[in-house]
């Protein structure tokens, strides 16, 4: 049996950190939906760099996350 992926979708995630808070570093996720399947890793990466550029949190990561279905071929 071939095992056969589906794409559901993709989203963008970057990764802020806002400095130390409370005396510990506070980090938070930011999730923009709705990436094209095929959009390319770096245009990925530089839409998130630029997004946070725009911010005052620093950027730490950016990351692509992809949802797909994955079956049974034919199941």
């Amino acid at each position: 049996m071939a095992i056969v992926s589906d794409f559901l979708s993709c989203k963008l995630v970057t990764k802020l950190n806002y400095g130390i808070v409370d005396g510990k570093e506070l980090t938070k996720k930011k999730s923009y939906p709705n990436v094209k399947e095929t959009a390319t890793i770096e245009a990925i990466h530089a839409m998130g760099t630029t997004i946070a550029s725009l911010q005052q949190p620093t950027l730490e990561e950016v990351f692509r996350v992809r949802d797909e279905l994955l079956s049974d071929n034919g199941l």
